[in-house]
């Protein structure tokens, strides 16, 4: 059994000019780029030595990357354009990198959220709010730059969060934008909002160059209001978290490893995610966001390794901000938490009945 780095390892020999880039790159690529790549010394900073950049991105992205940076095929590329925009209020944890490959393409990447809080709470404002998140807008904008800086084909990518700004950048960038656009990779990013996209001409304009893969026990990918149009991957992982690690798909050669379907653990958080998130109310959404974010000030970390070093600390700020929350906040809170039981319980019986209604029917009906 393979994975990525075994892929960098046999096929990196390989210049783009010869093998063109292709989903496998994507992944490596999209993993890789959880370094951060700003710092172009950064192997360096941290002493030559494999470092975790966060606590549930493990030293293994340092090892990847530095494999990479050592085959001619990633080696030949040009890097560009490394953005990190970051601020609290609002929540917004964006990052960004262009590389350039000597075949001509260009190939933009959107990096999936990252070890801190802010990031974390950009997520579930992603999921709480009706009204987008900053990424959103600001992938747009960076697309639209690489596009009017650079001549050449595109490729977009990205994973988790990553994944799902930068389907949000292609879809939404001018029509002149999206015709160079000549693959988009979107590795278990979740759904949007509404399921108006699906219907839109834009997304039927771009579904022969969309590529929307997520591992067969997919959680992440199944949140929100998702296409059918995905690819299954083999994982090793346990479960669909734990699957969401690019590093745990599976390849044979130079191919990832596809199944017939996802299990039905993920049939499950499908329906459950779509019964919550079309059945929850303003209130609900603004309690829910008002409410973390109370405790994620309370905690008073920056990331979750720095959460781990200071659980003391850490636990006793989450208890006080708890208790400056508000009662009609906490009630709904309650309220909210039920819906979700209730959801998952509908769920777990529609699947062991076989009565999952197709994505297609459910988008009609939005």
């Amino acid at each position: 059994m393979s994975f990525v780095k075994d892929y960098v390892d046999c096929y990196g020999y390989l210049s783009f000019k010869d093998k063109p880039f292709t989903k496998e790159d994507n992944v490596a690529m999209c993993m890789s780029f959880y370094m951060p790549l700003d710092k172009v010394d950064m192997f360096e900073q941290r002493g030559n030595k494999h470092t975790p950049v966060g606590l549930v991105l493990k030293k293994d992205i340092s090892i990847l990357l530095m494999a990479m940076a050592e085959q001619k095929r990633y080696s030949e590329m040009k890097v560009i354009a490394c953005t990190d925009n970051f601020c609290d209020k609002p929540a917004v944890q964006f990052n960004s990198c262009t590389f350039l490959l000597p075949d001509g393409n260009i190939v933009v990447l959107f990096r999936g959220t990252d070890d801190t809080l802010t990031g974390w709470k950009e997520d579930l404002d992603m999921l709480a709010s009706k009204e987008g998140i900053p990424s959103e807008h600001l992938s747009v904008e960076y697309l639209g730059e690489v596009a009017k800086r650079f001549d050449g084909n595109i490729i977009v990518c990205g994973h988790s969060k990553g994944g799902y700004v930068a389907q949000y950048a292609v879809m939404n960038s001018p029509k002149e934008v999206r015709d160079r656009v000549i693959a988009l990779y979107n590795n278990d990013g979740p759904g949007f909002a509404t399921y108006d996209y699906l219907n839109s001409d834009v997304y039927k304009e771009l579904l022969p160059r969309y590529h929307h893969l997520i591992p067969q026990s997919s959680f992440i990918g199944m949140m929100l209001l998702h296409d059918s149009d995905y690819t299954v991957i083999k994982s090793t992982g346990i479960v669909g978290a734990l699957q969401h690690d690019l590093l745990t798909w599976v390849f044979d050669g130079d191919k990832l490893v596809e199944c017939k379907d996802i299990t039905r653990r993920s049939k499950v958080s499908d329906l459950a995610f779509y019964d919550i998130v079309t059945g929850a109310t303003e209130e609900q959404l603004d309690a829910t966001e008002r409410t973390v974010g109370t405790l994620l000030e309370g905690i008073g970390q920056r990331g979750l390794l720095d959460v781990k070093d200071n659980v003391k600390d850490s636990a006793k700020g989450a208890v006080e901000a708890w208790k400056s929350v508000d009662k009609d906040s906490k009630d709904i809170l309650k309220g909210t938490a039920k819906d979700a039981v209730k959801a998952v319980t509908k769920a777990v019986k529609a699947v062991a009945k076989d009565e999952v209604t197709p994505v297609s029917e459910r988008a009609k009906s939005e």
